[in-house]
């Protein structure tokens, strides 16, 4: 009953129960790690020959396939895809096929990586932000809005890496702020998450190294004993090593990736060995786009970060140096690569998908915000969220994802699924709203149903929160913030 009585429980059970909900169809670039999982597993085999008629972002070297992507979400996945095999005697991904949308192994590795870790990025969020001051609902409603308000929701579902290395960074950033009994293995974890995140997201790698120069800042502030610095670049090292290794397996080079060996033109003239992540100068004329655009912009997907200003503000007034720099840099650095990436709408997708490792940052000042704020402060937020968790529910019922040449991507993309608008559109993926846990167990009660209707499906899911927001409001304790030095 204890346990029952903090929120970080209910936040979990609410965000991976949400996430467990639905079973998202494949696309090119989820297909592109699935695969490499698959053929490691399966095969023992870092090739993906058999597999490649599953998608087109993959990479040719000396007459074999590979993945294009960094192998860090593959590895990880290959723990959950094993587990679901032995369990459910799943069999081995079948070879030599063109490709198809759902698999049911698909289903489980993105539960158990995206949707486990973007949970556990929502738990995350509630300690810090206790450590920022937040009582125990203002925590709870951080986590929640994290994980159902912003596109961590739509990505929560899909097998992309953008969670497992926003888990990663924040994950790190928690170990390093936070006062430990036991520093050296904090800071070889948070060394070894730091690094991780890279391997899973090579663009992520600028907010890798700030994460580092925050343990020196936090050794010369004398929070960390100097011995850290050394256990968290041992830490740091382990991935390094591991994406190194896999490079010189499948590419005969440590220093060579799949990015210098892309099969379609269209990838290929965007990335090269002289420049594998594809990066150019910064183009400023997006940055409207990026941030409030009708498309892609930030604010327009994840409404709660309007107050992530304001909460900048209030850090610096609170003199919380530590969490105001790291927010800030991260923030601009994943900022700063989007608007340097000529691909800068991210293909099909919901939201800025690109920005999406930036979000548990974002939130930070948000709670530094609802911490000192009143109650009209945190009823704001609860707007913001609640506006923010609707829009991001029609996009993960329609599958997650939007072409990139639609420009108003609700109004022209999902508005008209949800209205039942007849034909249905080239680019949706065979059905109108993604698989969930209804229509697989009872498909013929959502097609008796006009087009309109098939929203019904959502029902059960949206009852479940509903009950069991509620029921943590009336269980999770008026404890104390677990307020931390910054």
């Amino acid at each position: 009953m204890k346990r029952l009585r903090r929120p970080e429980p209910w936040v979990f059970l609410i965000l991976f129960t949400t996430y467990g909900y639905f079973w998202q169809a494949r696309d090119w670039n989820i297909s592109s790690r699935l695969m490499l999982t698959y053929a490691l597993v399966d095969r023992g085999t870092l090739s993906i020959d058999g597999l490649d008629d599953q998608t087109r972002d993959i990479a040719r070297y000396q007459g074999h396939f590979y993945s294009d992507k960094t192998p860090g979400f593959s590895l990880l996945a290959t723990g959950p895809y094993s587990l679901a095999k032995r369990v459910l005697r799943l069999p081995d991904h079948p070879l030599n096929q063109r490709g198809f949308p759902l698999w049911a192994a698909d289903y489980w590795v993105t539960l158990g990586t995206s949707g486990f870790l973007t949970a556990l990025t929502g738990v995350i969020l509630v300690i810090l932000a206790k450590g920022l001051g937040c009582g125990p609902g203002q925590s709870a409603l951080v986590g929640l809005t994290y994980g159902l308000a912003t596109p961590a929701y739509a990505y929560a579902t899909l097998a992309y890496g953008h969670q497992v290395a926003a888990f990663a960074l924040i994950a790190s950033f928690g170990l390093i702020w936070r006062v430990h009994d036991r520093p050296i293995v904090a800071a070889g974890l948070a060394g070894f998450l730091a690094s991780y995140a890279s391997v899973v997201e090579i663009q992520v790698g600028p907010v890798s190294a700030i994460l580092g120069l925050f343990l020196v800042a936090r050794v010369m502030g004398k929070h960390w004993p100097p011995r850290t610095i050394f256990w968290f670049g041992l830490g740091a090292a382990i991935p390094t090593a591991i994406l190194l290794t896999y490079n010189k397996l499948a590419f005969g080079s440590p220093w060579k990736m799949g990015y210098f060996y892309e099969v379609l033109d269209q990838f290929s003239t965007v990335h090269s060995a002289g420049n594998p992540l594809g990066l150019g100068r910064p183009d400023w004329s997006k940055l409207p786009e990026l941030i409030w655009g009708e498309r892609r912009g930030l604010i327009w997907f994840a409404p709660i970060v309007g107050l992530t200003v304001p909460g900048l503000v209030v850090l610096g007034f609170r003199r919380s140096w530590s969490v105001l720099t790291v927010s800030t840099l991260t923030m601009a650095s994943v900022l700063l690569v989007n608007l340097s990436y000529p691909e800068w709408t991210g293909g099909w997708s919901t939201g800025p998908r690109l920005l999406v490792p930036l979000l548990p940052f974002a939130l930070l000042p948000v709670a530094a915000l609802l911490a000192t704020g009143g109650r009209a402060t945190t009823a704001l937020a609860i707007v913001l969220a609640v506006l923010g968790g609707l829009v991001m529910l029609q996009f993960v019922a329609i599958g997650a994802r939007v072409p990139q040449d639609i420009g108003r991507p609700w109004l022209d993309g999902v508005l008209p699924l949800w209205r039942g608008d007849k034909p249905l559109p080239g680019w949706v993926f065979g059905n109108r709203y993604a698989q969930n846990l209804i229509t697989l167990w009872r498909p013929e009660l959502i097609q008796k149903l006009p087009a309109w209707a098939g929203w019904a499906s959502l029902l059960p899911l949206v009852l479940f929160q509903a009950l069991t927001i509620g029921l943590m409001s009336r269980f999770v304790g008026k404890t104390t913030s677990d307020k931390q030095p910054e």
